[in-house]
């Protein structure tokens, strides 16, 4: 598909900034004009488009005159709106100063009903008509003491509005689009309510902080002159559906040591072509791998870099051919010389292929970030280094980054202004601990889903002999409470890395692992309703009697509390022996508040809820999926003081005698579940049936075992604790 300059985009190859009667420029094929000395078109409409005729506009009043002229003759909403965004960002100042008071904006909302009326009257109009053009000029202009600017972000607004439906195939009619500074640049994204089932991290995206910006267009910066970005809608009429809440991606990690790759040296210390030892060999692991990966429900599938040649690279397109293949599958990159440059010049590439069901060629794109340590890479980047970033009609717009593009500060930035929401990264890095930041980066500005695959699995230790585990993968997803994960696994041998997106459940499968992984957990559903506790066993019965009964707001405190509100949920249910057993997760060990220490499920009250009942149930389903209508509350304890993590915290008991998990861990928080005997859990004691014997248990949570054992060990007559006893403060 041949390119053409999208509105305003810049003629030469870095970009050039322009004010705001240039924004939309020339369309090459609709509006042909002569060249003007200064280098302005002097085609039948004559506008200025180009920066010495810009400059000439100097005053505030020329600018606005300019924007009404342009948008009482253009056609095209993309390009209206662009002019009108080109003024905000040119008087942005007077814009921040007043664009927040309520009274200004009902002033302009009520000027503006009039054209508000007339575009309801155009909803399936796809142009601006010459009546609403110079509606919209008219508009333009200050409104009862209310700058004119106002107006013009107002006026962006509806159009925005009304007219969203026509800028894709504006911008699908120019790609491979590659804007220029000041250029409009689409903003898509995926509705997370229906590929996540975890609340994000941070809100969805929302207009604040940018006033050249709409809710699906935003005005290139000046990054736009540091990196070439295109805009690829090649993959745009592939069948929707790339990114769904049960979509799996994987990362595929097919070597162990760096003896299974060549990385020859020269006289320098630099390191070309790094290549698989064998790579017939290496075909078949990556074969094997790609497959446990696919049994395992993966749609997409990331190899590492340097992980293949070129021509198993090409091979590994079948697998998106297969019906029961990946969709999406990122084959690693690969080391290579362009075979039409001369010997004294020759360039030296790295290059990642990605392949797609449903598209012919491949995805490719050059690494433009050496390596500079362990390995030394001797590739040498031509050029403006090129972001693609491919568009698909569900929002997501897909990038591929080669290892250290992704630690370059200014290329995440540029990835996050241009909506890149999933990025694909093959690496080979003896430490993924540097990627943490760029991808929660791009998770907390974008809700961006990430996925770095690391390879080989253990890298020599610098002046030993002895080796390091680096980790094996790092996921970024907006479900997790600090928006990435590393996985670390105890062997470095081949495997695959498996992140679901709907639950952000992640599990990891070796090379003679069982593909068939099921979800901690996991149990049958309950027919009906759960039983009553009369029903259970003689010593749930025994406790019930003891305990009061759950408040509809939150208790445990005789006065004004200046800690926040929590609860968590003593989930109690009966062991093949007869004795009680609670429901303990173990906290990720990155955490900041209590990590690795073995835990109920729980955390701080929402506005949401309705007392801590509320609170402990809704927080057990978000972190280990506990189906709510598998338990019943039987009562709480007196609260926990915490002033060191700033809780009150009340234990909320509940009974179940088979509590459902309809959903899987939240990995952000949760590292492993389990039910341990009471008995084990109260202070002192250790519980020897955790899924990892080295976790602790909380000290709350052991005083909570005291607690009970020591009520479960009272006489039927013994008193029942008041609802409102002073807060407990373990030691």
């Amino acid at each position: 598909m041949g390119s053409q300059h999208g509105p305003g985009a810049a003629a030469d190859g870095a970009g050039t900034a322009r004010g705001p009667a240039a924004a939309g420029g020339v369309d090459g094929d609709q509006r042909a004009g002569t060249d003007c000395g200064a280098g302005c078109s002097t085609g039948e409409r004559a506008e200025p488009v180009c920066a010495p005729c810009v400059a000439a506009l100097a005053t505030p009043q020329d600018r606005l005159e300019a924007v009404r002229s342009a948008l009482a003759g253009e056609a095209e909403p993309l390009v209206a709106l662009t002019h009108l965004l080109h003024l905000c960002r040119d008087q942005h100042a007077e814009l921040w100063e007043r664009v927040g008071d309520p009274a200004c904006r009902h002033r302009v909302a009520a000027a503006l009903e009039p054209l508000t009326g007339m575009l309801a009257a155009r909803t399936r109009a796809s142009t601006v008509d010459a009546a609403l053009g110079r509606a919209l000029a008219d508009a333009l202009t200050a409104v009862a003491g209310v700058p004119a600017v106002v107006v013009a972000r107002a006026l962006a607004e509806l159009l925005d509005e009304h007219f969203a439906h026509t800028f894709t195939e504006s911008f699908r009619r120019r790609s491979p689009y590659r804007p220029g500074v000041g250029d409009p640049i689409p903003l898509d994204a995926p509705d997370l309510r229906r590929v996540t089932r975890m609340p994000p991290t941070a809100p969805p995206w929302r207009l604040a902080n940018r006033l050249d910006e709409t809710r699906h267009v935003r005005l290139a910066g000046d990054w736009a002159v540091q990196f070439r970005v295109v805009f690829d809608y090649c993959l745009f009429g592939l069948p929707a559906g790339l990114v769904t809440a049960e979509t799996v991606v994987a990362t595929c990690h097919p070597n162990r040591t760096m003896a299974e790759l060549v990385l020859p040296k020269d006289a320098e210390g630099r390191t070309f072509p790094v290549r698989p030892a064998d790579p017939s060999r290496q075909l078949r692991q990556i074969d094997r791998l790609i497959g446990r990966a696919v049994t395992a429900g993966a749609s997409i599938v990331v190899l590492p870099e340097l992980s293949v040649t070129a021509s198993v690279a090409r091979r590994l397109r079948s697998w998106v051919q297969r019906p029961d293949g990946p969709r999406l599958l990122v084959a690693g990159s690969y080391h290579h010389a362009d075979a039409t440059a001369q010997e004294a010049g020759r360039r030296r590439r790295n290059t990642a292929m990605a392949w797609v069901r449903g598209h012919e060629g491949p995805l490719l794109h050059d690494k433009h970030s050496p390596a500079d340590r362990p390995v030394v890479e001797d590739i040498q980047p031509q050029g403006w280094p090129e972001q693609r970033v491919y568009v698909l009609a569900d929002g997501w717009h897909l990038v591929i980054a080669i290892c250290r593009d992704l630690l370059n500060p200014e290329a995440v930035h540029v990835l996050a202004e241009t909506g890149a929401n999933l990025v694909l990264v093959p690496a080979m890095s003896e430490s993924l601990t540097a990627f943490g930041g760029p991808v929660a980066h791009l998770v907390g500005a974008r809700q961006a889903l990430v996925a770095v695959a690391n390879n080989p699995g253990q890298w020599p230790q610098a002046g030993t002999a002895a080796g390091h585990n680096p980790a094996r993968a790092l996921f970024g997803h907006p479900g997790f409470a600090r928006q990435t994960r590393l996985i670390h696994t105890p062997d470095p041998g081949p495997g695959v890395a498996l992140l679901t997106v709907g639950s952000g459940q992640i599990a990891w499968l070796d090379d003679t692992a069982d593909a068939a992984t099921p979800a901690p957990g996991a149990g049958g559903r309950m027919n009906g309703s759960p039983p009553a506790h009369q029903d259970g066993p003689a010593w749930l019965r025994r406790l019930t009697a003891c305990l009061p009964a759950a408040p509809a707001s939150a208790a445990g405190s005789p006065g004004p509390v200046t800690l926040r509100p929590a609860a968590v949920l003593v989930l109690l249910t009966d062991g093949h022996d007869g004795s009680p057993r609670v429901l303990l997760t173990e906290r990720a060990r990155d955490l900041g508040d209590y990590p690795g220490l073995l835990v109920f499920p729980g955390g701080g009250a929402d506005a949401r809820d309705v007392g801590p009942a509320a609170t402990a149930l809704r927080e057990a389903h978000e972190e280990v999926g506990l189906d709510p209508d598998s338990v019943q509350v039987i009562g709480v304890l007196p609260a926990f003081a915490l002033p060191e993590s700033g809780f009150l915290v009340t234990p909320v008991l509940a009974w179940s005698a088979a509590p459902v998990y309809s959903a899987g861990l939240n990995p952000a928080e949760v590292r492993a579940v389990g039910h341990f005997r009471l008995a084990e859990v109260a202070s002192g004691g250790t519980a020897r049936d955790r899924a990892d014997g080295s976790a602790p248990v909380g000290a709350m949570t052991g005083a909570v075992g005291d607690l009970l054992t020591g009520l479960l060990a009272r006489p039927d007559h013994a008193p029942r604790p008041s609802a409102d006893a002073q807060a407990i403060t373990p030691g």
